[in-house]
């Protein structure tokens, strides 16, 4: 009994031996900031998509009412963007009578359409290059 439990710790030090000089593993995520732009108006609800060219790591970074996402774990190098906001739609501000403003479902921020093109990473035709902790800034048009 003394030997098996001898042994199995023997094993288990050079397990987290071996664990602990592993090469340190390269980081493929980090956070990326910014704005989106429509016709050079910052969008305040929505969210923005980011899906690493080989398809295998994607992040979503919402809009904030001051017109910035923070995306904490966007994939490193070449990504393609969708700015989705029809999620949003049912989050847009009713008309006030008195003149405030109302906050739908917990959310301030206005509502705006973007072009459905740019709801989808395929149609979209948004691409960067994402370094660390990059600042990109979106822009896009109704046209």
């Amino acid at each position: 009994m003394r030997r098996t439990a001898s042994l199995f710790l023997g094993i288990a030090t050079v397990t987290l031996a071996a664990l602990g000089c592993s090469s340190k593993s390269e980081t493929k995520e980090t956070v990326v900031t910014g704005s989106v732009l429509l016709d050079g108006e910052k969008l305040t609800m929505g969210e923005v998509y980011f899906e690493a060219e080989d398809g295998k790591a994607s992040a979503r970074g919402e809009i904030a009412p001051d017109g910035t996402y923070r995306m904490p774990s966007a994939p490193l190098g070449k990504v393609k963007a969708a700015v989705r906001t029809a999620n949003y739609a049912r989050f847009a501000r009713p008309a006030s009578k008195d003149g405030k403003a109302i906050t739908v479902g917990g959310r301030d921020g206005t509502y705006t359409a973007v072009p459905k093109k740019y709801e989808d990473i395929a149609t979209s035709g948004l691409s960067y290059t994402v370094a660390a902790d990059s600042v990109i800034e979106i822009k896009i048009s109704k046209k």
